[in-house]
C-alpha cells in the first residue's frame, strides 16, 4: 500500500550497516492550505491526512486539511477531519506511550543571554536589546531528552513525537536540530534514522513506517516523506 505514494525514493545508512528506505510522496506548499501552515500529519487507514492551520482576520484559527489517498499522489481537499484520523492523532499525541511504559514530560528555565564576558548591568541590556530572557524548553523521556529548543516556543502534544504500535512499544521522535530518531518507548536505545529539518512524524498502524515532513523555504514549503524501517526496527521488543 505505501508503495502507491512513492514518487522518489532513497536509501540512507545507519550504524551497524543498517538502512533505511525514505520514499518522498510530494511537496506541500503554502498555497495548498490557503497559505497556512503545516500543523499535523495523521495516518487514516493507510492514507495521509494533513492538516494545516490559518490564521483568521479575528485572530483564531482555522484547519485545512487534504488527504493523500493510499492509491494515489494527487491531493484531495476535505472540510473537515476524519474520525479515523482523529483517533490517530489521540493516540500518537499522549504524553505516555500505549503501553504505559514511558512518560513525556517538560520543562523551562530562563536566562539572560550571555555576549561575553560583560558586567550584570550590561547583560541586562543586552538580554532588554534582544527581546528578553532567553526561555530554554525540554522534552524528556524518562532521562532521555528528546527535543530542546532556546526560543521559549513549547512544542505541542504531538508535533515532535509519535508512539509506535502497543507492540513495537517505541517512540519516533525530532530532536532540537530537526534530526529524525527512534527509541524504546522507555527512552532507551535511541537511534538517529535521518539528519534533517523534521517536523510531525507519523508512525503508520502496521508499525513499518513513519510519515514525516521536511520545512522548506522558512516553512513556506513542507516535502512529505514516508521512512520505510528495517526488520530490526519493526519487530516486538
Amino acid at each position: 500500500m505505501l508503495a502507491s505514494l512513492i514518487l522518489l525514493a532513497s536509501v540512507v545508512a545507519l550504524p551497524g550497516d543498517q538502512t533505511v528506505e525514505r520514499q518522498h510522496v510530494l511537496t506541500i506548499e503554502a498555497p495548498d492550505i490557503d497559505n497556512g501552515i503545516l500543523s499535523e500529519i495523521t495516518w487514516d487507514n493507510g492514507a495521509l491526512l494533513l492538516q494545516g492551520v490559518v490564521a483568521n482576520p479575528d485572530g483564531s484559527l482555522s484547519g485545512r486539511y487534504v488527504v493523500i489517498p493510499a492509491k494515489a499522489t494527487k491531493l484531495e481537499k476535505r472540510k473537515d477531519q476524519t474520525d479515523a484520523s482523529v483517533a490517530y492523532w489521540q493516540k500518537k499525541a499522549k504524553r505516555v506511550s500505549p503501553t504505559g511504559i514511558g512518560t513525556i514530560s517538560s520543562g523551562s528555565d530562563s536566562k539572560m543571554p550571555l555576549y561575553g564576558i560583560s558586567s550584570l548591568e550590561k547583560r541586562i541590556g543586552d538580554a532588554y536589546d534582544m527581546g528578553g530572557m532567553q526561555k530554554k524548553v525540554t522534552f524528556r523521556l524518562g532521562r532521555l531528552v528528546i527535543h530542546e529548543r532556546d526560543d521559549g516556543r513549547e512544542p505541542y502534544d504531538g508535533e515532535i513525537w509519535s508512539w509506535s504500535p502497543a507492540e513495537l512499544n517505541r517512540i519516533a521522535y525530532v530532536d532540537g536540530k530537526g534530526d529524525l530518531w527512534i527509541a524504546g518507548a522507555d527512552g532507551h536505545n535511541a537511534t538517529r534514522i535521518l539528519k534533517g529539518d523534521f517536523t510531525l512524524p507519523a508512525w503508520s498502524d502496521d508499525g513499518a513506517a513513519i510519515a514525516v515532513a521536511e520545512k522548506k523555504d522558512g516553512g513556506r514549503r513542507w516535502d512529505i516523506s514516508v521512512v520505510l524501517l528495517p526488520e530490526n526496527l519493526r519487530t516486538v521488543r
